[in-house]
């Protein structure tokens, strides 16, 4: 099935932050649908941090340290927040999943893990021997092969509840965000309580709060990729704009560009 997600999750800090930052959007094969993108970076040499933005998404990052290699899922917060806890020069391999995606099935509900950085195998079924075998990949084009192995024998099979959740956000993002949810218990049949719950189960935030980053990140990528810092057209006027986007980034649109967008 050819990938036709029309949302890219953008985390503009992580490359403006880091050294030899290089990443990979999968090519739409069958096992490549349900991930936005490969990624690799190394820490600096001064005390390393970055923040990341909302997306909805949930990362699996790789701590490629040759003495203790580690790896955790690393999750959306819903305000721009800073990211701890990096080793200072070292390379990190990341994989980024749509919020979709139905291959990984984690041991608790995603509600429980927003915001968080959680070592890898206390939420998640595997072999971990994974972890080394990426430290010790000899570069960014093996361990993306790695990866591919290893997620191809932990996929699994999504219950019904999983449908109703790609089906949903499908339509969301064809929206652009701005799809009125009254209309996803319309079509689906369920009511809008049970869409919420499964929702927050899946991917931590209500369909409003989703509806709210698809538009946020719309609107980074319209702003770091343009020369405009006006009015995204999905939001009312001016005002409503800055103040969503400044609600998610704690920066306006202007000072988030003058800050990020030399960088990239």
């Amino acid at each position: 099935m050819k990938n036709i997600n029309r949302y890219f999750p953008f985390q503009p800090e992580i490359q403006a932050n880091t050294d030899s930052y290089v990443e990979l959007k999968p090519t739409g094969q069958s096992i490549d649908k349900d991930i936005a993108l490969f990624y690799q970076f190394k820490t600096t040499n001064d005390p390393s941090y970055f923040s990341l933005v909302p997306d909805g998404c949930f990362d699996i990052l790789f701590c490629c340290d040759s003495n203790h290699p580690s790896a955790f899922l690393w999750t959306s917060p819903f305000q721009r927040r800073k990211q701890p806890n990096f080793i200072n020069n070292c390379e990190y391999f990341g994989v980024r999943f749509f919020p979709e995606q139905g291959m990984i099935k984690l041991n608790y509900p995603m509600e429980e893990l927003l915001e968080q950085q959680i070592p890898l195998f206390d939420v998640l079924s595997g072999n971990p021997s994974i972890i080394e075998e990426i430290a010790a990949g000899e570069s960014f084009s093996n361990r993306v092969a790695i990866f591919k192995k290893f997620l191809y024998k932990t996929r699994c099979e999504m219950g019904y509840d999983y449908q109703i959740i790609d089906y949903a956000i499908r339509k969301i993002y064809l929206s652009n965000g701005g799809l009125n949810i009254s209309d996803l218990s319309e079509e689906t049949g369920y009511s809008d309580r049970y869409i919420r719950k499964i929702f927050e189960k899946y991917i931590g935030f209500s369909p409003k709060q989703f509806c709210q980053i698809v538009k946020f990140q719309n609107s980074l990528d319209m702003i770091l990729k343009t020369e405009s810092s006006l009015l995204d057209s999905s939001y009312y006027d001016q005002s409503h704009f800055i103040r969503e986007f400044k609600k998610f980034t704690l920066l306006t649109p202007k000072q988030y560009k003058e800050m990020y967008k030399s960088a990239l």
